[in-house]
């Protein structure tokens, strides 16, 4: 029996061979195969993005607001001072921009039994704030409409009669709806009223005598003491139309005014 030699040294003694038909097999599944051209470069990592020296990444920002290259603050960091010096949010003028929100309602209960009284006492109010002022009235004229009254915020009243007393009506955000409660206290002296406002699901209630704001209650508590017809309107059941069209203080004349309280006995 004849030995085969070892192999040399360096060599894989497991090559026998094989590697080359191995080879020569890749070349024939290879041939006619025409591989795309890569580039090279698209195998390169970025760089690392460098940072900015403008004035923009500084956090500079104009006298506007803005960045030095037109980008908001809310583009940078935002800084304590920016915060500081932000505009206070307005719910009100929020809501008022905003045409889909509920239009806020402000009803100021009174026990006068008269709207025409009532309506009277608030002309009457009127011209003694306006003297207070120094602003003229119609006294020696008469005359009625707008100017009657002066006063634009007296224009958006408007004057109701109730089986529970007369009361006053006004689309007014909340702020001047107790301005508005304020002044109709102020009208009656000694007589309280309670000033319900609502917008949406909100509603609130007030007291007020002499123009002096008194407590806030539960709405609950003291709707049960008005017109069940003024109920369904501040709980949003019914609208204020069903009260009819009501009384504009400002159209008044003094005149009127005068009568209206000397002969306010009966409810209208």
């Amino acid at each position: 029996m004849t030995v085969p030699p070892p192999p040399p040294p360096g060599s894989d003694p497991r090559d026998d061979g094989s590697a080359d038909d191995i080879d020569a097999e890749f070349a024939r599944m290879m041939e006619g195969f025409d591989a795309p051209d890569l580039d090279a470069s698209a195998f390169d990592e970025p760089a690392p993005e460098q940072p900015s020296t403008d004035g923009a990444a500084r956090g500079e920002v104009g006298a506007d607001g803005a960045a030095a290259d037109g980008a908001s603050l809310a583009d940078r960091e935002v800084t304590i001072e920016d915060i500081l010096s932000a505009p206070a949010f307005d719910a009100d003028a929020a809501a008022a921009s905003d045409a889909d929100a509920p239009r806020p309602i402000a009803l100021i209960a009174t026990s006068v039994a008269s709207a025409k009284a009532l309506a009277g006492a608030l002309r009457l109010a009127g011209d003694a704030r306006r003297a207070d002022r120094g602003t003229p009235s119609d006294a020696s004229s008469g005359g009625s409409g707008a100017g009657a009254a002066g006063a634009p915020d007296e224009a958006a009243l408007r004057v109701h009669g109730t089986d529970a007393g007369a009361v006053v009506i006004a689309a007014l955000d909340e702020a001047d709806a107790h301005a508005a409660a304020a002044r109709v206290s102020t009208a009656l002296a000694k007589l309280g009223v309670v000033l319900f406002w609502r917008r949406g699901d909100r509603m609130t209630a007030t007291r007020y005598r002499a123009g002096e704001r008194g407590d806030d209650v539960s709405p609950a508590l003291v709707l049960g003491g008005v017109d069940p017809r003024v109920e369904q309107i501040m709980i949003g059941a019914a609208d204020a139309d069903e009260l009819g069209e009501g009384i504009d203080p400002s159209t008044v004349s003094r005149m009127q005014a005068l009568r209206w309280l000397a002969t306010g006995r009966g409810r209208g």
